[in-house]
């Protein structure tokens, strides 16, 4: 939980993982990744299912489940960016870490809907920033793509970050 929860909210969160804990142990299911996630880290997974035909996975995302401290960098950012001016390292950041979508279902929303879950999922946990690297092969598409939703270029972090190619 968020630093500032209450010990009765921790306690509440706490025996609401144990009951999923338990009922996918008498299931005989594996523990749903998204809502107990390991190492600070989560997977979102999207499948796609035709009348008659097996369930395919068609996306897969993965994305910080843990808050993290800010540091002078994304201050910077946050200050070029919004042109707001929080108290040094005050601010919470999150990343997603990969999104990645079958190119037959893209144009289909499947990334944007993961980005509302991921956020929701974020503003949970108190995120105030969330960061990632786009990839899109010099193009120019993708992050048109996540400035429609959202998202702003933030050079000095691209500096810091780098490409996930490299």
């Amino acid at each position: 939980p968020p630093e500032g929860t209450s010990r009765l909210d921790r306690l509440k969160i706490k025996l609401g993982a144990n009951i999923v804990r338990l009922d996918s142990k008498l299931k005989g299911k594996e523990l749903p990744p998204v809502l107990c996630p390991r190492g600070g880290r989560a997977l979102l997974e999207a499948y796609y299912k035709q009348p008659g035909q097996r369930k395919k996975k068609i996306a897969r995302f993965g994305f910080t489940a843990a808050r993290g401290p800010s540091s002078p960098e994304i201050d910077t950012t946050i200050r070029d960016i919004y042109k707001i001016n929080p108290p040094p390292l005050v601010a919470t950041i999150a990343a997603i870490i990969y999104m990645f979508v079958e190119p037959d279902y893209r144009s289909r929303n499947v990334g944007a809907l993961a980005l509302e879950v991921i956020s929701a999922i974020q503003s949970v946990q108190t995120v105030d920033f969330t960061v990632l690297v786009a990839d899109d092969n010099g193009s120019g598409g993708l992050v048109r793509w996540y400035e429609e939703h959202g998202y702003s270029k933030a050079p000095l972090m691209q500096n810091i970050l780098g490409s996930p190619d490299k």
